[in-house]
């Protein structure tokens, strides 16, 4: 396994190193930052046997860079997972390394998700009962949760829920209902995280409008600030 990993990675850094030969390298670089998802073109510095280097074009996005990151290309067969393992974030210069590729391709989201900016916690009403849930995202049309599952705790696709929640006192849903999208199990734990699609009231809709608006001001806000504080430390 290791050694088909090690294969994989060498065939994606020769085929980086080929395209930058020819002046051809250039990159989509995607990043998931709090739920929102920030797309932006990279170009091929430098490359070894172990990382390439990549200048960004915008470099306000660095400071949403932490982890892994998705790369395409037209020279590339399928998208590429990796992780970011230099940053100068007021050069715009990144070195990334532990490159593999994804199985699916790249799909740009139908609607802006945000992560909450605290921990969010909330009943969700299913069949006659009801669980204590966790909520990861939510768009407007849906929402991630993470819930404490058992053997008994089985959630069907397309099975109606209600959910009640507060995020802040300008925002909260009452009886905001929905259907399970997924259930996906996080084994060997006894947690699993639901998908769930929502189905909002024409009111309840405008509520998340505005919501969404508000925590995204925040996230760019949040952007801004960790690049201006990132820039000033370098000068």
């Amino acid at each position: 396994m290791v050694s088909n990993q090690t294969d994989i990675e060498n065939e994606i850094l020769a085929l980086i190193y080929s395209q930058n030969a020819e002046q051809k390298s250039s990159f989509m670089m995607m990043k998931s930052y709090r739920g929102l998802i920030f797309s932006q073109e990279i170009r091929t510095v430098a490359v070894n046997d172990h990382y390439a280097v990549f200048q960004a074009l915008e470099r306000n996005c660095c400071a949403a860079l932490e982890g892994c990151v998705l790369l395409s290309s037209s020279f590339l067969p399928k998208p590429v997972k990796a992780r970011v393992r230099n940053l100068s974030v007021h050069k715009g210069m990144l070195s990334l390394s532990n490159f593999e590729y994804v199985l699916s391709d790249w799909k740009e989201r139908c609607h802006e998700r945000v992560q909450p900016k605290e921990p969010t916690y909330f009943s969700l009403y299913h069949r006659k009962g009801f669980v204590r849930a966790s909520l990861l995202d939510i768009s407007l049309c849906g929402m991630g949760v993470l819930i404490c599952s058992s053997e008994d705790c089985e959630f069907e696709p397309n099975s109606s829920v209600c959910v009640d929640f507060q995020i802040t006192p300008a925002f909260r849903w009452i009886k905001l209902g929905g259907a399970i999208h997924y259930q996906q199990k996080k084994l060997p734990t006894t947690i699993s995280r639901l998908g769930i699609r929502l189905y909002p009231k024409i009111e309840q809709a405008q509520l998340l409008k505005k919501y969404l608006a508000y925590r995204k001001a925040e996230i760019l806000n949040e952007i801004e600030k960790n690049y201006i504080a990132a820039t000033s430390y370098s000068l």
